[in-house]
């Protein structure tokens, strides 16, 4: 399958690729100030997709820790082993509906039309189906983040968190169910944490591009701008490097 384009040509699903050196983003070498101004406004358009994509990932996140915070308050009563058999009941109705919400729940999760949590975006499916997402003048491999390895947003259903052995009925059911429930949690705290990281990542190198095109249009009234503005782009450079040595 071929590396998936989401909106126009430059941006593609994946994660910072790690160990390579970004010496000089690929745009410093464009000489036409007019190619740089139209080339570094898709690259913010990009950015802003990156971020608008990271956002639900986000609320994604949201939903299912509240899902997940719920599920551990039917399954806590399991572990008193004085329940009736009737009230045992009624639980594993719940959780078994809990259960279905979630799955319906990471289903609608999308941008611009594609699931984000179907494993798609995970850094363990096959390198030529990683998405990028360009954030430079053109698509070489120093200007792209591969969101499958930043993200790598696992495959997220009731099942594959565990949670299809949730059970009230027993004690050690029950503990059993609440070790799982820290587990799936800490999966999404994790997915969390690097959505975050990314977005502010994201919004970094938006800031030096933005700042980078206001002297590059400002350059014919004032020759010098052109060299802040490569001041800025390789700012945005060194973040990029940074990001991948991490």
């Amino acid at each position: 399958m071929d590396q998936k384009t989401i909106s126009g040509t430059a941006y593609k699903v994946g994660d910072i690729e790690s160990g390579s050196e970004v010496s000089e983003l690929e745009f410093l070498k464009f000489t036409n100030p007019e190619t740089n101004l139209k080339n570094l406004d898709q690259a913010i358009h990009n950015i802003l997709l990156g971020i608008e994509l990271v956002s639900v990932v986000g609320n994604a996140c949201n939903e299912m820790e509240a899902i997940l915070s719920e599920l551990k308050q039917w399954v806590s009563p399991g572990l008193a082993s004085d329940l009736e058999g009737s009230q045992k009941a009624l639980l594993a109705v719940k959780i078994s509906l809990k259960l279905r919400e979630l799955d319906q729940a990471a289903e609608t999760f999308k941008h611009k039309g594609q699931k984000l949590l179907d494993g798609s975006l995970s850094a363990s499916v096959k390198t030529e189906t990683h998405s990028y997402l360009v954030v430079g003048a053109n698509s070489s491999p120093e200007n792209r983040i591969n969101l499958n390895t930043s993200l790598n947003i696992p495959l997220i259903t009731s099942k594959t968190l565990g949670l299809g052995t949730l059970s009230p009925r027993s004690p050690q059911k029950g503990f059993k169910g609440l070790m799982v429930l820290e587990n799936a949690l800490a999966i999404i705290d994790r997915l969390r944490q690097r959505s975050a990281a990314l977005k502010s990542h994201l919004q970094e190198i938006q800031k030096n591009l933005a700042t980078a095109i206001e002297n590059h249009r400002a350059a014919n009234s004032a020759p010098g701008s052109y060299e802040q503005a490569r001041e800025f782009l390789q700012a945005a450079s060194n973040l990029i490097r940074n990001n991948k040595r991490e």
